[in-house]
């Protein structure tokens, strides 16, 4: 089947979207019923709310996924689609993982390089980089090793990718904690990296597996971010950040986009030296004052830290600040296609 590519693109938006939206309560409900639950650390009254949720997310995400490769196979290469689509359901397991058995820090960082594997044998992506500048080849040519043979030397393969993979799904996992700011920023990101790519398909590129991972990605999180959203009545857990960091890596190789996803993904990086300033030992959350308002008083060693000593924000409004924070970034993302 090989049907017009933005009914392709709105089927698959739809099934995530709708997959997701009618699971999830059902998995909140289920999950009550279980005792898998944790405490909204943001409320005075430490209401214990359903965690785990991203499960329904990669549920949603990977059947509307899968669904492309029927809908629009033509214009698809689909063995780096399913080696993206693996390496995320790898990244989504291990996250899995680490909710259940809080797995310490050390083994965060090598655990997601298992999940890079399916992108660097399949070689996704190109071995050249644009930047704003200039043009950077990681193609290092082919070496001849004793009793190995011949070496493709492809350090965009063997490196940047893996690199990637252990950077961007613990960068989205670090500016968290707050009812719907990680799914909210997911949705922004995935929203801004598929507009990218569509506009950047009208000027003859091919990035028809970016839009795909990232309208899927945009359907489950607009779709979770209704249960997700304050007062949260499921939590995503860290199946649903390092899957939402892990798309966006793929997307971004599949698509030759590392550019835009490194200007949406500003907010994280921000996130990421503010808490190397801590050791990344400091936690996002502040004291809970009067009509719920946040106050923070110590060093600022996180975005969230910030906004709460500058007004004193209610959840809902640090949230939607962070997240306008976000938007700007991925508008950013979107124009840099024309630098």
């Amino acid at each position: 089947m090989n049907i017009d590519l933005f009914t392709a693109y709105a089927l698959v938006f739809l099934l995530s979207f709708l997959s997701v939206y009618y699971i999830t309560p059902k998995v909140a409900r289920r999950m009550k019923e279980k005792g898998l639950t944790s405490r909204d650390v943001n409320k005075a009254e430490g209401t214990m709310v359903p965690k785990l949720g991203g499960v329904v997310i990669l549920l949603g995400f990977s059947i509307a996924v899968l669904l492309s490769l029927q809908l629009h196979s033509q214009g698809m290469d689909t063995v780096h689609m399913l080696a993206a689509i693996c390496s995320i359901i790898l990244i989504s397991v291990m996250g899995l993982l680490d909710d259940i058995l809080d797995i310490p820090d050390r083994y965060r960082v090598v655990l997601p390089l298992f999940a890079a594997i399916p992108l660097m044998v399949t070689k996704a992506g190109t071995s050249t980089m644009n930047l704003i500048f200039f043009t950077v080849n990681f193609n290092l040519g082919v070496l001849a090793l004793p009793f190995i043979g011949n070496f493709d030397l492809n350090l965009y393969s063997l490196l940047l990718i893996p690199i990637g993979v252990v950077a961007c799904s613990n960068l989205v996992n670090l500016l968290a904690g707050f009812n719907g700011l990680e799914i909210g920023a997911g949705a922004i990101i995935s929203f801004s990296i598929f507009l990218a790519s569509v506009l950047l398909g009208f000027m003859g590129l091919h990035t028809t597996e970016t839009s795909f991972l990232m309208i899927a990605m945009l359907g489950a999180c607009l779709a979770f971010l209704f249960f997700n959203w304050y007062p949260a009545r499921i939590f995503p857990g860290n199946v649903a950040t390092y899957m939402i960091g892990a798309s966006i890596v793929a997307a971004v190789v599949a698509g030759n986009m590392e550019r835009v996803g490194v200007i949406a993904l500003t907010p994280q990086i921000i996130e990421f030296l503010l808490k190397l300033r801590s050791g990344f030992s400091a936690e996002n959350f502040g004291r809970i004052g009067k009509g719920g308002r946040l106050h923070y008083n110590g060093k600022i060693y996180s975005l969230t830290h910030l906004v709460m000593k500058a007004v004193h924000p209610t959840e809902k409004q640090l949230v939607v600040i962070l997240l306008l924070f976000q938007a700007v970034f991925g508008a950013i993302a979107v124009w840099s296609i024309y630098w």
